[in-house]
This record gives structure tokens, C-alpha cells and sequence, in this order.
């Protein structure tokens, strides 16, 4: 996973995005809020994360139908659509990473069982010889 593939979140001031972990996204009035959330590292008391803020763009839309010919809209920023876009890439890598972690995981703990079954059952066969 390397740095050149999101350029946004190296503009934004974050050095290392592979350290993020999960990120949300609110609108409050005409801002759009993302707040991103990252690993914490051994010895860390409390997670960190960073705020950003980007301000909505103002549209004036023609209506078709109405009275009214234009109606005043907001949306979001380009730059912000370019960070989440950036973020839903990265925090898919790192949910398939996950998922495969944890299934690598699950395979170990299901081999120290049958092991474990299996040298149980040897050491009985040897005690009623």
C-alpha cells in the first residue's frame, strides 16, 4: 500500500494513511465534517484522529416544474468527494487485510486444537500398552 495512490490524504497533512483506521462524514449547515481515526500504537492511552472541514458549494438549480425557477442547493466540495474516495479505498485494503488476518487466525487456533486432540489420544494408546 503505498502513499502515491492517495495524494489527498498526503495534501491533507496526513504522512501516513496506512496508519488510518475508519473515518465518518456529517454535514453541519453548509460544512461538510470528516473526521478520520487511526491505529493506536502500542503504549497509546486513547486512539488518535483529526478533524477537517470543508465548506459546501452553493448551486442555484433550475426547475422544471413550479414556481419557483431555481432553487438554492449545497454540495459537496471536489476535494472532499476526492478524500472519501481515498479513504473508501483504503479502509477496504485494510477490511480485506483484516478479513484475511482473521481467517489465518481462525485456521491456526483450529490446528492447535486438532494437534492438541490428536497428541491427547496418542498419549492414551501409549498408557494402555
Amino acid at each position: 500500500m503505498s502513499a502515491e495512490k492517495f495524494p489527498t490524504l498526503i495534501e491533507m497533512g496526513i504522512d501516513e494513511p496506512h496508519d488510518i483506521e475508519r473515518y465518518t462524514s456529517r454535514i453541519e449547515g453548509d460544512v461538510d465534517i470528516l473526521k478520520i481515526y487511526f491505529h493506536r500504537h502500542q503504549g497509546d492511552w486513547m486512539a488518535k484522529s483529526k478533524k477537517f472541514k470543508f465548506k459546501r458549494m452553493h448551486k442555484n438549480m433550475r426547475v422544471n416544474e413550479g414556481r419557483v425557477p431555481y432553487i438554492a442547493t449545497t454540495e459537496s466540495s471536489p476535494y472532499f468527494l476526492r478524500a472519501v474516495a481515498e479513504l473508501d479505498q483504503l479502509v477496504a485494503e485494510d477490511k480485506s487485510a483484516q478479513t484475511k488476518k482473521q481467517r489465518l487466525l481462525d485456521d491456526i487456533e483450529h490446528l492447535e486444537k486438532v494437534v492438541s486432540r490428536k497428541i491427547e489420544d496418542m498419549r492414551r494408546q501409549i498408557e494402555e500398552l
